[in-house]
C-alpha cells in the first residue's frame, strides 16, 4: 500500500551516527552479526566440500528442424548492440539477466549437440549448510567463474577454475538466510523459502574485480578478487539494517516479523552510486565517494511508497474512504522537498486510520531486481513501475520528472488483482523491468484473468502497448522478458508452485514484435512453430551467434518421471532445433544426504534425475560454448564443441 510522505520526501542517514561502534562478531557464517556501520569483513575460513560428476548425456535434433535444415544451426543474428554500462564488464554477464538492462541476451555461443558434455558441480555441504544451489554467475575471465552457493544457514562466494573440470580456487562465507530443515520438508514453509529473493541472487561484479553482495542480514559485502584470489584483507561490509528497518510503513506492519524486510538487489548507476532495494519497499543509494567522519560511505534512502502517492491512493481506493480527500489535500500541503520522514508521525497515524484499518497486512513490495539505463533506474513494485534518479543538488532520490504526470492515467499503476498467482513469488508483477534499447521498458502485469505485456516509453512513461498474453486464468510470468532489437520473448511460469514437485503446468512461450507502422507491439502468430514448450522456471535466454533461444524445461514423461533438459529454439521461426539432457542412473549421483532429507525434499524416487531441478535458479552464458545453470545441489555446466 502507500505511505503519505509526498513525492519529494526523503531521508539521508549517516550510518555512523545511528549505530554504536562495535566489532563484527564472526563465530561461523550463521553467527555473523554486523554491529558497526562499516568495517573490514572478517569471517572464519571454511573449505566448501564438493565433488564433480560427469553426467550421462542424451541429445536429440528435433525432426521438425532436421526435415527442413538438416543438423545445422540457424544463421547467426547480429550481436546485441545495447548501451554498455561503464562499470560492468563489456564481455561477460554482469548481472543475473546478462546486463544492466535485463535483456537476457548474450553474444556468447551456447552449447549444441556436437560432443555435448554435462558436468554437475555437486556441493556436499549438508546439515545447516544444505543445499548448495547456485543462482548467479559472472566471470573474471575466460578461465574463472564467480558464483554463490546458497545454503540453509550460510552462503559461499566461490572463485572457480573452469578451464577443465570445475575446481574451487578460493571461497568466502557470506550471511545466509537462516532457513531451518523443517522449512524444506513442508510445502507451505518451503514456499516462503523460495519466495525469498534475498541473500545474494542479485549480486554483481564490477569491471575492476569487486564483487558486491547484498547479504540476507542487510549488510552489503564488497569483496575484491585479484589474480583469481579473494583479497581477504581488503574485504569490507556496510551495514544497512537501520535504513531497511526505519522510516517505512514496515514499522507498523512488520512489528512481529521485522526480519522479513530484507535487501533484495543492488546495482550501480553510470555515475558509480550503488542503488539497493528491500522487499518492503526501501530504495537507497550508496555514495562511496562521499565519506562520513568515520570513513563510511554516505547513504540516502527513501521508500517506494513516497512516489506518486496521490495517484496510487486514487487508483487503489475508488471511491476514496471517508476523510480520504481531506487527507490528500493535507498531505500535499504539508509535505515538501527535503523534509524528514520523522516529522510526519501525526500524518502517518491519520493515513493508517483512513486507508489501512483492516488492511494492516498490505505493503508495497519490491521482490525482483531492477534495471539501470543511461538516464535512470527502473524499479517495479507489486503496484507500479518507476523511473528514478538521484538529485545531486538536493541529495535525494526522486521520481524522474518526465514520468510524474503519467501516473494520473493509471497505466504505470498497472492492473493487479493482488493475488499470488500459481507461479508468482508475490502479488504483483514477477518481472524485472526489461529495457528495450533506449526506447521502451517492458514488464508483465498481474491483472485478473488475462495477463498483459506492458510496454512504456522510457522518455515519459506513456503506455506504448498492452498486449494480452497466454490463456485467461492460466498465465503467470515470474521471469523477465527477453529483449533483442524490436523483438521480445516471454515464458509462462503459471503453475510452478512447489519447486520440489512435478508441477504440471500449461506452459507456453510467446514472441512479441514491435510493428513500426502501428507503433505498437504485436504477438507473432505461429511462433513457436510446433510443439508445446514449458518454460516454467529459468528465464529463457537468447544466444545471438547461434540464433537460438534456450529454455530449461522438462522432457516428456519417461518411466513415470519428467527429466530436466535444455531445449533450443530457432529465434526466427520458433522451430525446436535440439535438446540436451544430463542425467544420472539410480545411485550414480552419490549424494551424501540421508534418506529423510531426500524424501522430504525431492522424494526418493528418481532422486538421481531430480537433482537437475533448478529450483527457480537461472542460467548464464559463459566462455567455451557453455551454459551455467543452478541446480538442487550445486550447478550444472552444459557445454559442447562448435
Amino acid at each position: 500500500m502507500l505511505y503519505p510522505w509526498g513525492p519529494h520526501s526523503r531521508f539521508c542517514l549517516v550510518v555512523a551516527a545511528l549505530l554504536q561502534a562495535a566489532s563484527l562478531t564472526a563465530c561461523g557464517a550463521s553467527k555473523m552479526v554486523a554491529t558497526q556501520p562499516c568495517s573490514a569483513y572478517n569471517v572464519p575460513e571454511h573449505a566448501l566440500k564438493y565433488k564433480v560428476n560427469e553426467a550421462r548425456v542424451d541429445v536429440e535434433w528435433h525432426d521438425e528442424w532436421v526435415s527442413k535444415y538438416g543438423e545445422n544451426l540457424p544463421e547467426e543474428l547480429p550481436p546485441q548492440q545495447n548501451w554498455q554500462h561503464p562499470l560492468l564488464s563489456g564481455r561477460y554477464a554482469g548481472t543475473m539477466h546478462e546486463d544492466s538492462q535485463a535483456s537476457d541476451v548474450s553474444n556468447f555461443r551456447g552449447p549444441i549437440p556436437n560432443n555435448a558434455r554435462v558436468t554437475y558441480f555437486h556441493v556436499l555441504e549438508k546439515g545447516k549448510r544444505l543445499t548448495g544451489m547456485a543462482p548467479v554467475y559472472t566471470f573474471l575471465d575466460d578461465q574463472t567463474l564467480l558464483s554463490i552457493s546458497f545454503g540453509r544457514d550460510s552462503a559461499t562466494l566461490m572463485v572457480v577454475d573452469i578451464t577443465d573440470e570445475p575446481k574451487i580456487l578460493d571461497q568466502v562465507d557470506i550471511p545466509g538466510r537462516g532457513s531451518k530443515m523443517k522449512d524444506l520438508m513442508k510445502k507451505e514453509a518451503r514456499m516462503a523459502v523460495f519466495r525469498d529473493t534475498s541473500g545474494g541472487a542479485y549480486s554483481y561484479l564490477n569491471a575492476k574485480g569487486y564483487m558486491y553482495v547484498p547479504g540476507a542480514d542487510n549488510t552489503i559485502m564488497r569483496i575484491p578478487i585479484r589474480d583469481r584470489k579473494i583479497q581477504r584483507d581488503e574485504m569490507k561490509y556496510l551495514n544497512l539494517a537501520h535504513q531497511v528497518a526505519t522510516g517505512t510503513i514496515t514499522e507498523a506492519i512488520l512489528e512481529k516479523k521485522p526480519k522479513d524486510n530484507k535487501l533484495t538487489a543492488i546495482l550501480p548507476d553510470p555515475s558509480g552510486k550503488i542503488w539497493f532495494t528491500s522487499k518492503f519497499g526501501i530504495i537507497g543509494v550508496i555514495d562511496e565517494e562521499v565519506r562520513t567522519e568515520e570513513g563510511c560511505p554516505t547513504i540516502y534512502a527513501t521508500a517506494v511508497q513516497t512516489f506518486a502517492s496521490e495517484a496510487k491512493l486514487r487508483r487503489l481506493f475508488d471511491p476514496l474512504p471517508e476523510g480520504g480527500e481531506e487527507f490528500i489535500q493535507k498531505m500535499n500541503q504539508q509535505l515538501g522537498p527535503g523534509q524528514d520522514l520523522d516529522d510526519f508521525a501525526e500524518l502517518r497515524d491519520e493515513f493508517r486510520r483512513i486507508f489501512l484499518e483492516g488492511r494492516e497486512g498490505l505493503a508495497e513490495q519490491i521482490q525482483n531486481s531492477f534495471s539501470v539505463g543511461q538516464d535512470g533506474v527502473y524499479v517495479v513494485s507489486n503496484l507500479a513501475l518507476y523511473k528514478l534518479r538521484f538529485n545531486d543538488e538536493r541529495k535525494e532520490i526522486e521520481l524522474d520528472p518526465t514520468w510524474a504526470s503519467a501516473y494520473a492515467t493509471g497505466n504505470l499503476i498497472y492492473d493487479n488483482d493482488f493475488q499470488i498467482k500459481p507461479g508468482h513469488l508475490n502479488d504483483g508483477s514477477g518481472t524485472t523491468p526489461t529495457l528495450v534499447g533506449n526506447r521502451h521498458v517492458v514488464i508483465v502485469d498481474n491483472a485478473p484473468g488475462q495477463l498483459h505485456l506492458m510496454a512504456y516509453s522510457q522518455k515519459d512513461g506513456s503506455l506504448v502497448s498492452k498486449v494480452p498474453i497466454f490463456e485467461p486464468g492460466a498465465g503467470a510470468v515470474e521471469n523477465s522478458v527477453v529483449a533483442y532489437e524490436d523483438h521480445l520473448i516471454v515464458g509462462n511460469t503459471y503453475g510452478y508452485v512447489d519447486p520440489f514437485a512435478e508441477n504440471p503446468t500449461p506452459g507456453g512461450i510467446h514472441r512479441i514484435d514491435f510493428d513500426q507502422e502501428s507503433g505498437e507491439y504485436v504477438k507473432l502468430e505461429g511462433w513457436p512453430a510446433t510443439g508445446h514448450l514449458d518454460a516454467k522456471t529459468a528465464t529463457p535466454k537468447l544466444s545471438t551467434p547461434n540464433g537460438l533461444i534456450y529454455v530449461y524445461n522438462r522432457d516428456v514423461e519417461r518411466e513415470g518421471h519428467h527429466d530436466w533438459q535444455l531445449t533450443a529454439l530457432d529465434f526466427r521461426t520458433g522451430l525446436r532445433v535440439f535438446r540436451i539432457k544430463g542425467y544420472f542412473e539410480k545411485g550414480e549421483f552419490g549424494d551424501n544426504v540421508n534418506v529423510f532429507v531426500k524424501r522430504g525434499s525431492l522424494g526418493k524416487k528418481d532422486y538421481d534425475r531430480k537433482v537437475f531441478n533448478n529450483l527457480w535458479g537461472t542460467f548464464t552464458f559463459g566462455p567455451d560454448n557453455a551454459i551455467y545453470l543452478g541446480a538442487y545441489r550445486g550447478f550444472v555446466r552444459i557445454m559442447s564443441d562448435q
